[in-house]
């Protein structure tokens, strides 16, 4: 996913995490090129800014 935000920069994604068919939860992501960092949120304007390490320490595996 990382990759794929990198491969598209600088463009907003919307992903889908589905809680066993029940429940959802919808997030924003981008990777900002000038900032070489990750932008995460749910809420769709305020964005939590990570380093690719940092992104991975908070949401591998989920």
């Amino acid at each position: 996913m990382l990759n794929d935000l990198k491969k598209d920069a600088d463009n907003e994604q919307e992903y889908t995490h589905h809680i066993r068919g029940i429940l959802r939860s919808t997030h924003w992501l981008i990777y900002d090129s000038k900032k070489k960092q990750f932008g995460h949120s749910t809420n769709w304007t305020d964005y939590d800014w990570y380093t690719e390490a940092e992104f991975l320490d908070d949401y591998e595996g989920h």
